[in-house]
């Protein structure tokens, strides 16, 4: 994926300063620039119609000298010498100023520390990882707890035409990081109304989509033989107790699945995983849900026919 730059999102927290120290060493690897970016609200500044007064303009260019300072203090442990000094102070919500700055740069890669957001604070507006998760159309490192290297990679593949854009994100990451690369899909339960009178075989459910999943595997080289696993149960709580039995440094997840409103109402699990995961989370922007893979037919079973249009008599 071609680009200019990581853009990074701090804010002066503990979380920001790993997100900065991952976003640097990600651009450092993929050889482009890194800039860090820290936004204030334009609540302010918003009362004045027009072009602000000499006076409310002198007090904004201070606020913003302060805010750079503080963030320049706040980062500059966990950044190479010097780096701190680059930080870019921009005015507005933060998702917008992030979402902004990488379109204008056209960045690989958007970094924000995704893990010192607290209930009431969602409940309030939901976190700057989450509203960017809605809208950015580039990858999202949401940079999880962890201080160590990355190490282990793990992507969650769903069997969508949304599988190999994510699959192609994680081995970018994991061969621009130098780190181990897992695949994982979870076959959920099945969840039919009460009214459906018969009753679906959930083993060969299961079986079909592991026949689907090794097919899958075979048109998708590059991973190395006997990393490529299937589970069962929840999406969300499989990955979870995957990326913590496997000691994974990055979970890599596709943003697919419902329309914007959906998701801003009941939420999604990729959302979800940002709140639950300890380990830095890749979100890798894949569009309108699509069709799913198709499964292997029972063996033995007819095809279907499809119905040639009867002429209806005038």
């Amino acid at each position: 994926m071609a680009g200019k730059s990581v853009v990074v999102g701090i804010d002066g927290s503990a979380a920001a300063a790993r997100a900065a120290a991952f976003g640097w060493q990600l651009a450092r690897a993929a050889r482009v620039d890194c800039r860090l970016v820290h936004a204030i609200p334009d609540t302010w500044f918003s009362d004045y119609v027009g072009q602000p007064t000499m006076g409310a303009r002198a007090l904004l260019d201070e606020i913003i000298e302060h805010a750079r300072e503080r963030m320049e203090e706040a980062i500059a442990p966990a950044v190479p010498a010097g780096a701190a000094a680059r930080v870019e102070v921009l005015v507005g919500r933060p998702a917008a100023v992030l979402r902004a700055a990488a379109e204008a740069d056209n960045a690989q890669y958007v970094v924000v520390g995704g893990k010192h957001h607290t209930s009431v604070g969602r409940a309030l507006g939901g976190s700057t990882a989450q509203d960017l998760v809605r809208t950015l159309d580039r990858p999202l490192l949401a940079v999880g707890e962890r201080d160590a290297p990355v190490r282990r990679v793990l992507v969650a593949l769903d069997l969508s035409a949304a599988s190999r854009p994510t699959l192609g994100a994680a081995r970018r990451l994991a061969r621009l990081l130098n780190a181990e690369l897992r695949v994982l899909h979870v076959v959920e339960p099945v969840r039919v109304p009460l009214t459906i009178p018969f009753v679906l075989d959930e083993a060969e459910i299961a079986q079909r989509a592991e026949t689907a999943f090794a097919r899958f595997e075979r048109t998708a080289a590059g991973v190395p033989h006997g990393e490529w696993l299937v589970r069962r149960g929840a999406a969300t709580d499989t990955i979870a107790d995957q990326a913590a039995e496997w000691a994974a440094d990055v979970v890599v997840v596709g943003s697919h699945g419902k329309g914007w409103v959906d998701r801003v109402l009941i939420g999604s699990a990729t959302e979800r995983l940002l709140g639950v995961l300890p380990a830095t989370v890749l979100v890798v922007p894949t569009g309108r849900p699509t069709r799913r893979v198709r499964l292997p037919r029972k063996v033995g079973a007819k095809p279907r026919r499809r119905g040639k249009k009867q002429a209806v008599a005038a």
